[in-house]
């Protein structure tokens, strides 16, 4: 009777011995789940914000692109209208430039015939009418020629005013039109980039969903398996009225809700303590040790049972000098600080769990 007895308190024993070993690793899926939900909502957050902020661009480019476009049918009428201009005054400087090449032929014609009648009647001392009428005409055509000479000379001086205003227009026209291309590719761009983050956040939207999910299961299954059995209720008490301080240092993280960039939220279960690497860390209050091992974003992480109802965590370190199964005393080196994991800076994140739950350490630590 008494070895049955035995027997079957070991197996009592062994039973609880595998429900912790359990509930251990339920809880520590769980923050794994948790920690990828929070980063999962931030992401999509931010998509968000960049989505809106996306569109806006979108809208402000769109709207500018309209108004450019505006600009070069103007621009380019005015360029088509100042080079209309340009080209009837250079149609008449080729025109009057033939006429007065024909009145120089002409005058030409007209000296040599003077030249002629002058030396064949100069023997004769006469004065002949066809010599006279020919020097009216030579007359008549010389007038002719200044008086196109000083329309040539304003043709000329229009020419270059015009070709001026041409090449001013035409300047306007063409810087219009870079612009116009390069907010045309500005729209496509932002239009691409609003289609991949509406397909990147329906994936974190799909994804957080699913972690929900996944955490609310898990989250059941621990309280399930944490539920104290029959006469054994925790007593809540550490060795002490406080438990000792893992590490001393500026806390940089406190517990609870914190706000982010883009106005989200996530929730921190513990503190993080800035604190040089290799700095000894020391138990909170005696206990055992359930787990030290490397652990996902939690980088080289110890857990402690203190067999009262309450665990405590700590992650990031650079080496862990314990081991699972022992058992140790408040204040004793557990491990080398670092920042490893997902720490950003050197520091030791501490969390306080009570019955599985998160809990605030500051309202424990000395």
């Amino acid at each position: 009777m008494k070895r049955k007895l035995i027997c079957l308190l070991s197996l009592i024993v062994l039973a609880a011995l595998l429900l912790g070993d359990d509930v251990t690793d339920k809880q520590k899926e769980l923050e794994k789940i948790q920690r990828d939900l929070q980063a999962a909502e931030l992401k999509a957050a931010q998509t968000e914000s960049k989505k809106k902020q996306k569109e806006s661009e979108l809208q402000n480019t769109k709207q500018a692109k309209s108004q450019t476009d505006i600009e070069l049918r103007r621009t380019q009428t005015e360029a088509s209208e100042k080079l209309s201009d340009l080209s009837s005054v250079q149609r008449q400087l080729r025109v009057l430039g033939n006429s007065m090449e024909d009145l120089k032929i002409l005058q030409n014609n007209q000296m040599v015939g003077l030249m002629r009648l002058e030396r064949q009647n100069r023997s004769l001392r006469l004065v002949p009418r066809d010599q006279h009428i020919l020097a009216t005409m030579a007359a008549q055509t010389r007038i002719k020629l200044n008086e196109l000479g000083d329309v040539q000379e304003t043709l000329s001086a229009e020419e270059v005013l015009k070709n001026r205003e041409f090449a001013q227009a035409n300047s306007k026209y063409q810087k219009t039109y870079t612009t116009s291309k390069k907010l045309d590719y500005q729209v496509r761009n932002l239009e691409s980039e609003k289609t991949r983050l509406s397909r990147e956040q329906q994936q974190l939207q799909n994804q957080i969903t699913k972690l929900r999910q996944d955490a609310a299961q898990l989250e059941a299954l621990i309280a399930q398996l944490t539920a104290p059995s029959e006469g054994a209720t925790p007593t809540y008490r550490f060795s002490s009225r406080t438990i000792a301080w893992p590490v001393r240092g500026k806390v940089i993280r406190s517990f609870g809700q914190e706000t982010r960039s883009y106005g989200t939220s996530v929730v921190c279960n513990g503190i993080d303590i800035a604190i040089p690497e290799w700095t000894s860390v020391v138990a909170a209050d005696r206990g055992e040790v359930v787990f030290a091992g490397t652990y996902g974003g939690q980088g080289k992480l110890v857990i402690i049972d203190h067999k009262n109802g309450f665990f405590t965590v700590y992650a990031y370190n650079n080496e862990i000098v314990t081991s699972v199964g022992a058992q140790v005393k408040k204040s004793q080196v557990i491990a080398k600080s670092g920042m490893t994991g997902s720490a950003s800076v050197p520091s030791l994140h501490f969390e306080l769990r009570k019955d599985g739950k998160a809990v605030n350490p500051m309202l424990y630590l000395e």
